[in-house]
């Protein structure tokens, strides 16, 4: 982020290749998204699940050990779902 709170244009955005492992920073001004999320390296940067506006990402810390588990399972995150606010969960 800038000094004015806007993500900076790193070039990390939806359905980009992620070129680390580890925790980025989700910026979208569409809808309200997960604030951070671990993404593994050689997937794709994730869709918001409300839109097709691009989604921007900012790398925050490496995560290198993560496991890898026998027989290859992963968990790949395709898109982010929108965050409701607690009062609408609520009703």
């Amino acid at each position: 982020m800038d000094s004015t709170g806007t993500a900076k244009d790193t070039g990390l955005r939806t359905s980009g290749e992620v070129p680390h492992s580890g925790i980025y920073r989700v910026s979208h001004s569409q809808h309200h998204l997960p604030s951070e999320v671990t993404l593994l390296k050689d997937q794709k940067f994730p869709r918001c699940s409300r839109c097709s506006e691009p989604v921007l990402y900012e790398f925050v810390r490496s995560a290198p050990n993560i496991p890898s588990y026998p027989g290859g399972f992963t968990v790949t995150l395709y898109e982010l779902p929108e965050l409701l606010p607690d009062d609408e969960l609520a009703g």
